[in-house]
């Protein structure tokens, strides 16, 4: 295992993703592989927040998204359309419940994503051992797992081993992600403000299927293929 003195350490230069606004008083300036953990109870939110987040996270590198829980389905298909995912076309692949074998295959292809999104660990039964596989694996990329809430903690054994895998650990509550973040930041990023302050005009209700005029593309991990 190679060793390193101080004075190298200190001149040893992380790459940062250039997040800003809302974003980086969240999140702060996390490296480009950082890791990431999003819990809640049902209803609150999180998978809107993921759907955000991936948008976001694609003006930096490609993004795959591994749907277990909602596969593809119409719900996400709404979340996408709430979040004009259309302007962010080729940069993000939605896979329908992929294993994680097939995960490791996809992930390993020349040019593939540089983050992958789990939505959700429950539905995956993926394992703490199996995510540390991942990381191992690909220590270049980005994996945000979201998983399930128990006593306001993630539900299980294996997301409780996952907090202490990851730099970003995100409660969602109300439709409000509650941030603990190692990179700074660590405001709440609101989801959605009720009182329609924060919000987008599209998303005075996010339970409201939004008129549109053509059907939002998804580019599925087949198709990407």
């Amino acid at each position: 295992m190679a060793t390193i003195g101080i004075k190298e350490f200190l001149d040893k230069k992380f790459t940062e993703l250039p997040f800003d606004g809302e974003w980086e008083a969240s999140f702060g300036r996390p490296e480009k592989n950082f890791k990431c953990l999003i819990y809640g109870e049902p209803g609150n939110g999180k998978t809107e927040f993921a759907v955000k987040l991936t948008k976001y996270i694609a003006k930096f590198t490609k993004v795959y998204y591994n749907s277990y829980e909602q596969k593809h389905s119409k719900s996400l298909q709404d979340a996408l359309k709430r979040n004009n995912m259309r302007d962010v076309t080729g940069r993000v692949i939605f896979a329908d419940g992929e294993s994680l074998e097939e995960m490791i295959e996809r992930l390993g292809k020349r040019n593939s994503p540089g983050a992958c999104i789990i939505d959700s660990r429950d539905y995956m039964g993926l394992t703490d051992k199996q995510l540390q596989l991942l990381i191992e694996t690909f220590p270049h990329k980005i994996f945000i797992i979201i998983c399930w809430e128990q006593g306001q903690k993630p539900k299980g054994q294996h997301a409780k081993s996952m907090l202490f895998m990851v730099d970003i650990k995100i409660r969602v509550k109300d439709f409000r992600a509650q941030m603990r973040s190692r990179f700074g930041g660590n405001h709440d990023f609101i989801i959605w403000d009720k009182k329609g302050k924060a919000a987008p005009a599209a998303q005075a209700n996010m339970f409201d299927v939004l008129p549109d005029e053509d059907e939002t593309e998804v580019i599925t991990a087949d198709e990407e293929a």
